[in-house]
């Protein structure tokens, strides 16, 4: 708890305008997400069922030409994070937090410290779920050590550009629509 208060403290009071509009475009991405999964655990149970009733195991060459449940889960799920992030960068909104909802420059500090922290994350989940997956399917002595840990890093350096670019020009949108904005409220005022 007094981490979160430290955070907090160190990232200034929300702005409840941006607050609600982003609530808002979360509920969107929770709602697709919601659907999706419901349709697809659905699909599932149908394919499951006419599998049964037709006597055909999913798991052999007739189950390739179905579509994998994981992947159109993947696909919802992507779709469920991207929808309010794309939402977010349309209204200029990078975090409901004072210190970045008024920034006039990119703050590089949290920038690089986000892909820092999203890149290690991606990389160490990569080399670990990789080195799980070997040991089940191919036994501990099989298991391929450096190329999962070269995978992990090579993860790690695309999440951490892409997560770098990205926030990057999401602070510099939201920079730019902000001052969008004050110029045109100045313009109202003016007349």
């Amino acid at each position: 708890m007094d981490l979160i208060r430290k955070y907090n403290e160190f990232m200034g009071p929300k702005d409840e305008r941006l607050e609600a509009e982003s609530g808002r475009y979360m509920r969107v991405g929770y709602a697709i997400f919601t659907v999706g999964c419901l349709l697809c655990i659905y699909y599932g149970v149908i394919v499951s069922q006419v599998a049964s009733v037709a006597e055909v195991e999913l798991y052999t060459a007739a189950g390739q030409r179905v579509m994998p449940l994981y992947e159109l889960l993947m696909v919802v799920t992507i779709v469920a994070l991207l929808v309010p992030c794309v939402l977010q960068a349309r209204a200029g909104i990078v975090s409901e937090h004072a210190r970045y909802a008024q920034a006039d420059a990119i703050p590089w500090d949290i920038v690089v410290a986000s892909a820092f922290i999203a890149a290690t994350v991606v990389g160490v989940l990569t080399v670990g779920f990789r080195m799980l997956a070997e040991v089940q399917i191919v036994g501990i002595q099989n298991v391929m050590w450096l190329g999962d840990i070269a995978v992990g890093v090579v993860f790690f350096v695309m999440v951490y550009v892409l997560t770098f670019v990205f926030m990057g020009l999401m602070f510099r949108e939201a920079i730019k629509r902000r001052q969008r904005l004050e110029a045109q409220l100045e313009d109202g005022l003016d007349d």
